[in-house]
Order: C-alpha cells, then structure tokens, then sequence
C-alpha cells in the first residue's frame, strides 16, 4: 500500500508526493519544510502536517492564520481518505490510496486511537469502559490491559487502532492524547521494548531552525536530562523524527497543582500548601546547584504524583523554556499564554528573560504558594484585565490576608520577603526559602 498526495492547484500544481512508509510532511511558506511554498502569502510558514502509515493517514493544522480546509470543511485534526482534497492558501492536494498494483483503494484511514479523555473504570462492578471508545465491555473481552497505578483497559477493536495506527517516534507506541498548548501536544505513550509508561510531548516549530539551532538544542536537552530528584519530572530522552521534535518524560498519573487550587478556591489547606511548596524547592535546590533556572513556575507546571507517604509535588517542562526561548523557535515561546504565566512571573523578567537567576524561580513559587492557599493571583488587575505587564512592574502584589484572612502574620511576612520587587530582598537560596516555611507544615 501507498499513499499519495497530488497537488491539482496552486505553485505546485502537477507534483505528486508518493509515501510506502510511515513519515510526516510538512507544508507551508518556511523555505525548511518538505513541501516550501514561499510565493503564496495565504499559507502560514508552517502550515499543516500529515502523518502518513499507509494506508493510514492524519492530518493536522499547526495553528495557521487562514487555516486548514478536508473537503471545504476547516479542521484542525482530521482522519484522510482517499479522496479526499485537502486545501489550503492557494493550493489543493487530493489523497489516493493505492494497493500493490496500482490500483486506488477506497480504505478509509479508520478511527484515531488518540482519545481527548479519560474514562474513569469501573472497578467495583462486572463492568469496565474501554478507554479508547468508552464502550462498556466484560473483563474477558477487554483486548488489551496497561497496569500500574491507573491502568488503561483497550477493547479489541480499539487495541488494533493502537497498534497499527501511525506512530509519530518509532520506539513509542501511543495510547491516548493527554494535552494541547502553545508547544505541542502532549500523549501517554508506551515504550515498545520496555513497556515503560511515559508523557510523550511532540512540538513542530512554526518557524523552523536551522541544523546549527537543532544540535544546541539537543545538546541542552542532553544536559537537562541530569536533573534526577523526586520533586522533578524525570527526562528520559529526546529527538528529532522527520522535522519534529519529540521528548519521552516520567509519566506522572495525576493531577496538577492548578486543579487542587481550583477544587475549591481559598480553602486549601495551608499547611498541605506550604508541603507542596516545601517539595518543589527541594527539586529548585537540585536543579539551582547543577546550574539550571526553571523560568516558568507556575501551578500547571507542578504535576502531583501519589506514593504510599502521601502525595509529591514534581516540577515539569524543566529547563525547557531555557533551552526554545535560546534558539530562535517562534512557536516554543509562550505566544498566547500569556495571562496564565505574569502572575507567575518575576518583574526582572520581564526586562531580561535570559539573565534570570534562581531568585526568580523562588517569586513564582512564592506566587504559587499565593494561588494555591488564596485561589487568586497575587493582582486584582489580572482578573479585572489590567494593563498586565505595568502591573507587574509597578504594582505591589494584594497581602495573602487581604485574600484569607486566617493566614498567620508570620507566613503572611514570608510570602512578602519572598515577593519582593528586588531580588536581592529575597531568601538567598532555595534551601533557605524551604527554611522558612517549614514550619507552616
């Protein structure tokens, strides 16, 4: 089988591009794509991207200004057909299907095994759900089992999309999608010689880099991957598969500290807070001694994990904003997140990304520690859409009392030393911040 895609209008119209192995393509206006379309301003420089595992194929818009159009309906995610036309700017470009002779086939690309969520089990009865399709099925006639703390039960059905679907890191078998962001998209994915569980993050850039950007990148990576600490999301390795980034990550089967905050706003716990807060500066201290700044602390970059001693706070994405925001890669910035990460964001940061120290990493914890025990930011202004960045600049942060009353005047002093405009008013160390709010635990 193959699959083959021809372009019957635009730049390049009468070029066919033939697939007899699973591989990606690329098409926008970025001269380093596979199919470049420089001379049509309607395309985005990276504008859609096809996985091909003949006779499956996936089609998917990478965020594109004028976006992307199977069969004059506009998708940002669609299964292919043969037959099918796909548009985009000025061009179109019709999928075929073709056996072993030659001859198209009518094979329809079939159901995706990537599921938007998760279907909780039901343990306690004679029946569980198939988290592929959530259909109910009997024990015996579930096809596929995945233990470990939360195991994921697959229906026959649904256990051959996995396994012969397209796979975007050939060692990786994926089971289900687990997030979308400004990066990429982020799936629980199985090693196939293993059998390890892992957070499988898959980025395509949308300016891409050059060879020089690509190997720093990995170089980076490469050291980042000596930060081995609970309290830190474990990285196990990283690539570049067919102009796609790709990072295999501990897979941590739980919440975040954005969902604890957000269960009910203003009640947490404090002394449960402080013990989170206390956990992520013991994995800072790790990664502040080998040399690294996280950048980006905020509650949706703390996973929570749970052992036989409670539950852990593990800091994810370390590293990482460090090492994109270096290399000129437009799309791994934080373009659109913006209001989810200043009330995070220490003010020197603003000024200067690159020259944060670990003092900025000890105010966003500090700002999170604020969210989780108030369920607030640290400014009115962000909820009332305030001019955001003179906010920071200029404005003090609401007292934590203002926010919950029952907060100790003591605590209360140190999350304002720790929120101090000047970073040289902070504690010096992370050691020394963990210190001081122990004794709230």
């Amino acid at each position: 089988m193959r699959v083959i895609l021809d372009v019957i209008e635009g730049p390049r119209k009468g070029r066919s591009f033939v697939f007899d192995r699973h591989d990606t393509f690329i098409v926008g206006r970025s001269r380093f794509v596979h199919c470049p379309m420089p001379e049509d301003s309607a395309l985005s420089r990276d504008h859609f991207l096809i996985e091909v595992s003949p006779p499956r194929c996936e089609l998917r818009d990478l965020g594109s200004t004028n976006g992307t159009y199977v069969n004059d309906t506009k998708v940002d995610r669609a299964k292919l057909s043969s037959g099918d036309q796909i548009s985009a700017g000025q061009s179109i470009f019709r999928v075929r299907v073709e056996d072993s002779s030659g001859l198209e086939s009518d094979v329809v690309s079939g159901p995706s095994p990537v599921v938007t969520k998760t279907l909780a089990l039901n343990l306690g009865g004679p029946m569980i759900n198939c988290s592929g399709c959530g259909a109910a099925a009997t024990p015996g006639s579930v096809g596929l089992s995945l233990g470990g703390d939360n195991p994921l039960w697959f229906c026959d059905t649904c256990r051959g999309d996995v396994e012969t679907s397209p796979q975007p890191v050939p060692q990786y078998t994926v089971l289900r999608e687990l997030g979308r962001g400004g990066m990429g998209v982020v799936f629980q994915a199985r090693h196939n010689d293993d059998g390890r569980m892992v957070a499988l993050k898959l980025i395509v850039p949308e300016s891409a880099a050059t060879r020089t950007a690509i190997e720093r990148f990995l170089r980076e990576t490469n050291v980042i991957s000596q930060l081995k600490h609970p309290n830190i999301v474990e990285w196990y390795e990283q690539g570049l598969n067919r102009g796609q980034f790709w990072f295999a990550m501990e897979y941590v089967a739980g919440t975040n500290l954005e969902s604890l905050a957000n269960t009910n706003p203003g009640h947490y716990p404090i002394d449960q807070a402080c013990r989170m807060a206390c956990q992520i500066l013991k994995g800072l201290d790790h990664a502040h001694n080998l040399g690294f700044v996280h950048r980006d602390i905020k509650p949706e970059n703390v996973l929570i994990g749970r052992t036989q001693d409670g539950l852990v706070a593990k800091i994810s994405d370390f590293g990482l904003a460090k090492s994109y925001r270096g290399l000129g890669l437009s799309a791994l910035t934080f373009s659109g997140e913006m209001r989810g990460t200043v009330p995070f964001m220490p003010p020197e940061q603003m000024l200067d990304f690159k020259t944060v120290l670990p003092s900025g990493d000890l105010y966003a914890t500090a700002a999170t520690l604020y969210y989780l025990i108030s369920g607030q930011f640290i400014y009115d202004q962000i909820n009332d859409g305030g001019d955001l960045i003179r906010t920071l600049l200029e404005e003090p942060p609401v007292p934590i009392r203002n926010r919950r009353p029952e907060v100790s005047e003591h605590l209360a002093a140190v999350l304002e030393k720790c929120l101090s405009r000047a970073p040289a008013e902070r504690y010096p160390t992370a050691a020394a911040m963990r210190k001081a709010l122990r004794v709230f635990c």
